[in-house]
């Protein structure tokens, strides 16, 4: 079995060509991606900025609430987060709604006691960021208003106070805690490259069948089984050395965060590497004429499966609905989130489900090595005798 393991890595690595695309590209596709998407990545920050847009009023409100407008007025022309919004008075109501309607605007009508809000539907932001200011404005008004009545000096004392009160405590997630461009496809392009393995066990299976290797093996006294399970071992090794390569090469040269536990990446590729090897392996064992397989496999299942698990537009994170149990069937998803998870959340419990399903596929495998290769040995043994 040894032989054979050494036989297999040394048939992949004889392929220059192909070795050095399966080591280089990578590099080149985090490279190119990542820097051509830093600019989706950056602008995931950890504030809403709002700017640009018009805030339109008609006045026809009494005293009490033209006190609560203007108060709104220095508000937004003081905020050091809002910048460009022109608030502007309207001749009629048809006008202020025609602003909303066409232009998005934000229209105040001030009517009584009341201030009524118009806004187009495609700009909640605008309109929750216009609403909060008001309502914060109203309640302090009528917080002040009952103080009034119940003792006038301590109502002067809060309105000509300066002093700010927040009665909201927040904490965000640190920005820097969420993966830049680089870090994310550093992850992901690695994982849709291992995808690509699968061509090797194809491939040079194939070409010892039509090379009677395979017969020699066997008349060599070694079982079928033992030599299928000696070529996945010996293209595991390959494939994991080249992904292993691609991980340390992509490190160095771009310093990506790939956690402070190193072994997170190694780790996670082992069940992805079992899968691609054992699917490798078992094409050729199942479909005599797999020269279809083979083409739906490479040209229409790695892509399906690449774009599902985010090796084309960034997927990190839960999803809801139908769309998260689609994605999940891809092993690239699986991939992703287990690391992801493990470098942003400290969370290892994916990582550790990912192991298990690795291992489980891997005992599944034998066992499919185990019957299919004994039934191909059965049925060679009806056409050939050996006394």
């Amino acid at each position: 079995m040894i032989a054979i393991i050494k036989a297999t890595i040394l048939n992949c690595i004889r392929d220059r060509k192909n070795l050095f695309f399966m080591i280089l590209f990578p590099i080149f596709l985090i490279f190119i991606v990542g820097s051509t998407l830093s600019s989706y990545f950056n602008s995931m920050d950890n504030s809403v900025f709002v700017s640009d847009f018009n805030i339109y009023y008609l006045n026809e409100g009494d005293k009490k609430i033209n006190e609560v407008f203007d108060t709104f007025k220095s508000v937004v022309e003081e905020s050091k987060d809002i910048e460009d919004i022109s608030i502007k008075e309207v001749r009629n109501i048809d006008d202020g709604k025609k602003e909303v309607r066409v232009n998005r605007a934000v229209l105040l009508h001030l009517k009584g006691d009341s201030i009524d809000i118009y806004s187009n539907d495609k700009s909640f932001i605008k309109n929750s960021l216009v609403y909060g200011i008001l309502e914060s404005i109203t309640d302090r008004y009528n917080a002040v208003t009952e103080v009034y009545k119940i003792n006038p000096m301590k109502a002067g004392e809060i309105i000509s106070s300066t002093e700010e009160i927040n009665f909201i405590k927040s904490n965000d997630v640190p920005y820097e805690k969420s993966p830049s461009s680089m870090d994310y496809y550093g992850v992901a392009e690695i994982g849709l490259m291992m995808f690509y393995f699968v061509s090797y066990p194809l491939f040079l299976l194939k070409e010892d069948k039509l090379n009677n290797i395979k017969d020699r093996i066997k008349l060599s006294g070694l079982s079928l089984n033992k030599y299928y399970l000696s070529s996945f071992i010996g293209f595991f090794i390959f494939s994991y050395s080249v992904a292993l390569i691609n991980y340390i090469l992509s490190n160095i040269l771009f310093d990506i965060n790939y956690g402070e536990n190193l072994l997170i990446m190694p780790f996670a590729m082992i069940p992805f590497l079992i899968i691609v090897n054992g699917v490798g392996i078992l094409i050729p064992l199942i479909f005599k004429e797999d020269k279809v397989a083979n083409t739906v496999i490479q040209n229409v299942i790695i892509p399906v499966l690449t774009f599902l698990g985010g090796g084309y537009i960034a997927i990190y994170g839960e999803l809801e609905g139908i769309f998260n149990l689609i994605t999940n069937i891809s092993p690239l998803r699986w991939f992703n989130s287990s690391i992801f998870r493990s470098i942003y959340s400290g969370n290892n419990s994916l990582l550790v489900d990912w192991m298990i399903f690795g291992f489980a596929v891997l005992v599944i495998l034998i066992i499919l090595i185990f019957f299919i290769s004994k039934k191909e040995e059965s049925n060679n043994e009806k056409y050939i005798s050996v006394n």
